[in-house]
């Protein structure tokens, strides 16, 4: 009885050296036959335990390596982002320069805006002493009168 107390101690601090012990003891004729059964019983406990640590411990690896694969995936998609990121600010700026063409575009088309430059034009024109628009159409502006060039009542100022 004081060998199957021994070795069930160790077996229960986790020191598995003094196994075969146990397991001589389950065939030992000189042990009485419940210390044989206790013996049996003990091993069959002690094969299932270390039968369940192993496959914890396959499991944890398992576990190791897939976080270390997602770590890696991590890092990988993160650098992606900086990317894209990248990516998306190149083409919204491109974005944004195609839409400011296209609106200056539409702007300098303007009835409106070719008035202004032929105005524009005259003013500079006249500033260098000139007298007539390079273009040889008339001014746009009022004259003394208060009239257009073609004779008509200015609108506005």
């Amino acid at each position: 009885m004081s060998r199957l107390d021994k070795v069930c101690h160790e077996i229960a601090r986790g020191n598995y050296g003094n196994t075969d012990d146990l397991f001589a003891l389950t065939v030992d004729p000189t042990a009485s036959q419940t210390i044989r059964e206790l013996a049996e019983s003990f091993g069959s406990m002690l094969v299932q335990v270390e039968a369940r640590e192993f496959r914890l411990t396959g499991l944890i690896e398992e576990l190791r390596e897939a976080h270390r694969q997602l770590e890696d995936a991590n890092r990988q998609l993160a650098r992606e982002n900086v990317t894209l990121a990248r990516k998306v600010q190149t083409l919204t700026i491109e974005i944004d320069r195609q839409r400011f063409k296209r609106e200056v575009g539409e702007i300098i088309e303007t009835d409106y805006f070719q008035d202004l430059q032929k105005r524009a034009r005259s003013m500079r024109a006249r500033v260098r002493g000139a007298g007539a628009p390079p273009d040889g159409s008339p001014e746009s502006g009022p004259t003394a009168d208060g009239k257009n060039p073609n004779g008509e009542p200015q609108d506005g100022p």
